[in-house]
């Protein structure tokens, strides 16, 4: 590492030399051995560092390889896609990773998904086109509808704390393509210029796509509405076991079930509760004792369900109660 006493020193000849001191290349100690920073011309506006590293001496070796370190942008000065070897040469506080590849991605993506939900303002008809034409459009909507839509108001009903409508806000999918040479640089030098090209274009060329989202939720909110106004659907009391699990510190907890009108109690991990059973619960998580149990009353394939739980109990208190349970129904 450059000490503390030599860092200072070593960041101001470096912004100096990046200002246009000192010549072609620059010479400092980090990680314990030399290093020769070069930059070469890329554009008028930026410059590529390239980095040599001397493991026994100062200079340059003859045979030693260079390797990509930053890009230099004369505009503001700053240092971007910073790499590891030249970290150190930073000066404190510099967040150089918000200047990777991959933040500047993510910052992209942001304003770009932001631009085009505000445009849309959830309304379809913000979009230019009011039905789908193409038939594979015509197909993916279809196999949302039969095999995802479904699970996807489930989801939407065990996430919702409470039983209101499925609420839908259109979320922009839009993503960036990978960096060119060419990208990367446009973009440093023009993040919101780029970014509001590229939402143009994201826009003007995925109508069907944004529209498609617009039927999703029609499909999904329909589906929603069939749970609600069904209360005796197993997914309610499937519900109502994570709410009562989850808004308690349980590690584990004893559950009373009835199979085929046998009762027993076992400890099992709370985790096993806090999420969607889809179907069942496994008895994987059931203490090893009480597990032999289970499989000697019930069978060694059996598997207990939400409508089997007749309570859950924590601390020595019933935290949940199918009684309850039913009596809302």
């Amino acid at each position: 590492m450059v000490s503390q006493n030599n860092k200072t020193e070593t960041n101001r000849c470096l912004t100096e030399w990046l200002a246009g001191a000192y010549g072609s290349h620059f010479e400092c100690t980090a990680n314990g051995y030399n290093i020769t920073l070069f930059r070469v011309q890329k554009t008028d506006s930026f410059d590529y560092l390239y980095c040599q590293r001397n493991y026994r001496g100062s200079g340059i070796e003859r045979g030693s390889k260079f390797e990509y370190v930053g890009t230099y942008c004369r505009a503001d000065g700053l240092i971007y896609d910073v790499a590891y070897s030249l970290r150190d040469l930073m000066a404190d506080g510099d967040d150089y990773e918000t200047r990777s590849t991959d933040s500047l991605a993510n910052r992209l993506e942001f304003h770009v998904r932001r631009t085009i939900e505000k445009q849309l303002n959830n309304d379809r008809n913000n979009l230019r086109i009011a039905e789908l034409h193409t038939e594979q459009a015509v197909k993916e909507i279809e196999h949302f509808k039969k095999y995802t839509a479904a699970s996807k108001a489930r989801e939407a009903f065990l996430e919702n704390g409470g039983d209101d409508d499925f609420a839908f806000v259109y979320q922009c999918r839009y993503e960036p393509e990978r960096w060119t040479e060419d990208s990367l640089l446009s973009y440093i030098a023009d993040p919101n210029g780029y970014a509001e090209t590229e939402a143009a274009a994201y826009f003007e060329n995925n109508q069907e796509h944004i529209l498609i989202e617009f039927l999703e939720n029609d499909l999904i909110t329909a589906e929603y509405s069939v749970i609600i106004n069904n209360p005796s659907l197993p997914v309610h009391r499937v519900k109502r076991i994570m709410q009562a699990v989850n808004s308690s510190s349980a590690k584990t907890v004893n559950v009373t079930v009835r199979i085929d009108g046998a009762e027993l109690t076992f400890k099992t991990e709370a985790k096993s509760l806090r999420f969607d059973c889809t179907s069942h619960y496994s008895d994987y998580n059931i203490a090893a004792a009480d597990r032999r149990e289970f499989e000697r009353l019930y069978g060694r394939n059996v598997h207990y369900k939400p409508e089997d739980i007749l309570r859950i109990e924590y601390a020595r208190r019933v935290i949940y109660s199918a009684d309850d349970s039913d009596s809302e129904n």
